[in-house]
């Protein structure tokens, strides 16, 4: 069978019959599909203000620049990579071309911020890099590599990213389905005060309190320390990290 692949006008009509406006099979009529678009990026804007962050699934990819160990992402103030400001890591990995030869891809180990200033660092090494981290700001996120590229090394992360709007009739496969629930819930609640002949009952209140005190609880800052990746990295070192004692 064919994946269904979800949209924007989905979630829309999924909160519209959830508060018995529409029936099943039934579509939307223009404004509420305006007005639902509008009422979720209002939604994504007042949970975003309040560091309550809907995240993304998604790849970017870029250039390391020869020399440039931090890099910044937004999409609100210039920034070095134009995208949606990244939550979490995934994964990480650049592409060498050697000469007459098949490109080959390396991945790039995901470390903290604590690990990487905790270990000694050589000043100005530039080679292959080998580690990556993450810093969230609340306008931009920096993702820092080291050591710093000595070539402009192609490169793809995957990556949560903060959703900071939506399109209509965008695709929101990567969406993950909690926060679709999430959503879901919380246009409906929007959708009353549009539709007051809407049935919300408690246990719909409820529902939605769940979500947002658990989502609450999840963005809370991370305080945990954690020991440097040197000493707990599995098998032998590499190579860079055994040059980041001299």
């Amino acid at each position: 069978m064919p994946q269904i692949i979800p949209t924007t006008n989905d979630l829309i009509i999924d909160s519209l019959q959830l508060i018995g406006e529409l029936g099943v099979g039934e579509l939307a009529d223009a404004f509420m599909l305006s007005k639902g678009l509008t009422l979720i990026n209002e939604i994504i804007a007042k949970f975003t203000s309040d560091s309550i962050y809907v995240p993304f699934l998604t790849t970017i990819n870029s250039v390391f620049v020869p020399g440039q160990q931090t890099y910044s992402l937004s999409d609100m103030i210039s920034s070095d990579i134009v995208s949606d400001r990244i939550i979490d890591l995934s994964f990480a990995n650049y592409v060498v071309q050697p000469e007459s030869d098949q490109p080959i891809t390396y991945p790039l180990k995901i470390i903290s911020k604590a690990e990487y200033y905790n270990i000694i660092t050589l000043q100005n090494l530039r080679t292959r890099p080998c580690f990556i981290f993450l810093n969230k700001q609340s306008l931009e996120s920096f993702i820092t590599v080291y050591p710093a590229p000595d070539q402009p090394y192609p490169f793809f992360i995957q990556c949560k990213v903060m959703l900071d709007s939506l399109d209509s009739d965008q695709s929101i496969i990567e969406l993950p389905p909690y926060y679709y629930g999430f959503l879901k819930y919380a246009l409906a609640r929007k959708f009353i005060d549009y539709y007051p002949s809407g049935n919300w009952k408690q246990t719909s209140e409820d529902e939605y309190l769940s979500y947002i005190n658990n989502l609450k609880n999840a963005n809370e800052t991370d305080l945990t320390i954690r020991p440097s990746v040197l000493l707990t990295a599995p098998g032998s070192p590499f190579w860079q990290m055994i040059l980041s004692y001299y």
